[in-house]
Parts: C-alpha cells; sequence; structure tokens
C-alpha cells in the first residue's frame, strides 16, 4: 500500500472523494452531504485553516482517504483529523497507517490534540468510525443530535408560534440579508459568531473560542460562493443598534435537497425575548419565498441544549442523526 500527499486541486481528489463518499454512506446512508465541487473547496487551505490530504492506494487502486485541518487563528494546540477507508477494504490496517500519518503531521505542525467529528443515523449508536476512534485512544467528548425539517412544512403553527413570541422582543429589529452580510453589522456579526464557538455547550471538548473578524466573515463568504451554495441570514438589532442575534442557512444553487441550518446565537445579554425562534423562523420564511421547493434544512445541537431543543422542535425539526466529537491528546 502506498500513502501519497494530494491536494484538493490534484485530478487524484476525485478519488479522494470517491473513498469518502463511500466510506460515509457506509455508516449514514441518508445523511447529509457535500458533493464533489462542494468538498474541493472546503479542503483547500484558507487563511484561517491550513488543510493537508492524503490518499492510500493499493494496486492502484484507492482504498483510502485521510486529511487534516489545522487552525492558523486559535486553537493553535489542535489538530483536526479525518479518515476514511473504503467498506470493502476496512480492517486491513489502512486506517491505522493513515491515523499515523496524519498523527506524525499534526506532532509536525506543534500541535498537542486531535479533534475528529463523526456522524451516524439514530438507529446507530455506534459506527465504524466510532470503533476506530476508541481503538485508537480518542474518547467521546460532546455529542450533538442531528435534526431535519422537511416539507410539508407546518406553516401555520410556525406563524403562531411566531405571533406568541412577538411580544418579548418588542424594540428589537428582524433584519434579513442573502449572501453577504450588510457592511453597517459585519463587525457585530463576527462579534457574535465569536461567542457562538464557546456559548454554544461544549461538553468536555478542550477547545478555545474561536478569533473572528469582518475579514473572517468576506472569507467564509467567499468560500460559500466558490462551493455555489446561496446562504440566508436574519439578525435581531437591538435598540442601541449592536447585534443581539442571528442565524443563518446555506442551501446548493443547483439543488434544493439540503439545506444546511449554520450559525445561530442570542447574545446572553438578550436572552429571554425569544429572539433565536423569531429569527429561525423569519429566515425560514425568505428562504422558502426564494426556494419553495427545499427537501430538507439540516441542523445540530448538543444534546445538553434543550432551549434551542426545544425551539427546533416547534418549527418542526424532527431528530434523525447524530454527531459525536471525538478527542485525545499527543504525545
Amino acid at each position: 500500500m502506498q500513502i501519497r500527499p494530494i491536494a484538493s486541486t490534484d485530478a487524484t481528489f476525485d478519488a479522494w472523494y470517491d473513498v469518502h463518499i463511500q466510506a460515509y454512506t457506509a455508516d449514514y446512508p441518508h445523511g447529509p452531504r457535500y458533493t464533489l465541487s462542494e468538498l474541493r473547496v472546503l479542503r483547500t487551505g484558507r487563511a484561517d485553516y491550513d488543510v493537508k490530504l492524503w490518499l492510500a492506494e493499493e494496486a492502484g487502486r484507492a482504498v483510502g482517504a485521510a486529511g487534516l485541518a489545522l487552525p492558523l487563528r486559535d486553537n493553535l494546540t489542535l489538530a483536526e483529523p479525518e479518515i476514511w477507508v473504503r467498506p470493502d477494504a476496512r480492517r486491513q490496517g489502512i486506517g491505522t497507517a493513515l491515523l499515523q500519518t496524519v498523527t506524525q503531521a499534526s506532532v509536525d505542525a506543534g500541535r498537542t490534540s486531535q479533534l475528529s467529528f463523526l456522524e451516524g443515523p439514530t438507529q446507530s449508536p455506534e459506527t465504524a468510525g466510532t470503533h476506530f476512534a476508541e481503538h485508537h485512544g480518542f474518547t467521546r467528548r460532546i455529542t450533538e443530535i442531528a435534526r431535519v425539517q422537511r416539507p410539508p412544512f407546518d406553516l401555520d403553527a410556525i406563524a403562531k408560534a411566531e405571533e406568541d413570541a412577538r411580544p418579548y422582543a418588542s424594540g428589537y429589529e428582524l433584519v434579513t440579508w442573502k449572501d453577504r452580510v450588510p457592511d453597517e453589522h459585519v463587525d457585530e456579526l463576527a462579534r457574535l459568531e465569536g461567542r457562538l464557538s464557546t456559548d454554544a455547550p461544549l461538553g468536555e471538548l478542550d477547545y478555545e473560542a474561536e478569533v473572528w473578524d469582518a475579514a473572517r466573515i468576506r472569507s467564509s463568504e467567499e468560500r460559500a460562493a466558490l462551493m455555489e451554495r446561496r446562504e440566508w441570514g436574519a439578525m435581531a438589532v437591538a435598540p442601541d443598534g449592536s447585534l443581539a442575534g442571528l442565524t443563518r442557512v446555506s442551501l446548493s444553487e443547483h439543488s434544493d435537497d439540503a439545506g444546511f441550518q449554520d450559525s445561530t446565537v442570542v447574545d446572553p445579554a438578550h436572552r429571554g425575548h425569544r429572539l433565536g425562534l423569531l429569527l429561525k423562523a423569519a429566515n425560514f420564511r425568505q428562504l422558502l419565498d426564494d426556494r419553495p421547493g427545499v427537501q430538507a434544512i439540516w441542523t445540530w445541537n448538543a444534546d445538553s441544549n434543550a432551549h434551542m431543543i426545544s425551539i427546533n422542535e416547534t418549527l418542526g425539526y424532527r431528530v434523525e442523526g447524530w454527531t459525536a466529537g471525538y478527542q485525545r491528546p499527543l504525545p
């Protein structure tokens, strides 16, 4: 077996993606996924992350794929590996060899811990990925529950929830946008994104607050455009002009199959005003105005985040899977 480094811009990335998608589908048959072109963009390095990729081949056939993300602006002791092995090539030492390669690169980069996120369906709390991680000394530090909202959407129930919530948010203005955050709000939105990285429940993860600024917001928007994904957002503006909360959803320009609910956060100083529900409902409505054929919107919450779970269930989200954060120290 040969393991060699590749880049997302190489023709061999097609083979990397094929291994990834075959392995992912084996563990999570109906889970949400990125397309080849989308993942090619995500696996390209950027200002806030360095990304390294490897392909494992046997007799000229791609059998394994690995990636390593290295944060460059925060969490500078952390490495984020991913290991994929084609289902018919598992239990042959390929994953272990790839992990050794990725771990050496992590150590060479001065990192002292590794964090990997694994996914699976509700009916399978354990997968080949979780067994592999635990065998190699990773421990589960957090579990997030995946929920999905599908048509027919209960718009009357959502409207009723908004009506009940609106009196609690007197004085707040809800502002929606598409693709690009308005210039006058970008600095405040970056502040909230930074809060989200640690305000959301982290379980037992060893994870520092992320560093966000206007440049990082604009970079993320440019990346979404390269992925050919549209973004819809809503923000709550407080009476003093500061941002009290935000939410965002993304959806491919070319497919209505899977929308991803991204950031949702309310500043602690403004909680108790039902802003989370109002923001998500307003953003959902503008998404449906533009893309009435959307087939699914996925969202993820820590299993301990009872408040956001309650909001999502009110809006019609139902459990369909999980994401687990596995972490281990490096010597």
